[in-house]
């Protein structure tokens, strides 16, 4: 039976991966962006993947 991570484990984990700071003020501020983000329409999403998927052809 595996033990599951917790997701301060997983977000340290991923960050040792890409070489990126790894400190829980910088986790906290993280999720704290996300939840505080607003919320998209399917439509808006796409469109956003659209931009991305346009600007990384570059």
């Amino acid at each position: 039976m595996t033990k599951e991570k917790s997701q301060i484990d997983k977000f340290r984990e991923a960050s040792r991966e890409f070489k990126i700071d790894q400190s829980d003020a910088t986790f906290e501020a993280v999720v704290q962006k996300i939840a505080k983000a607003k919320k998209l329409t399917p439509e808006q999403i796409k469109e956003f993947v659209r931009r991305e998927r346009e600007e990384t052809k570059r």
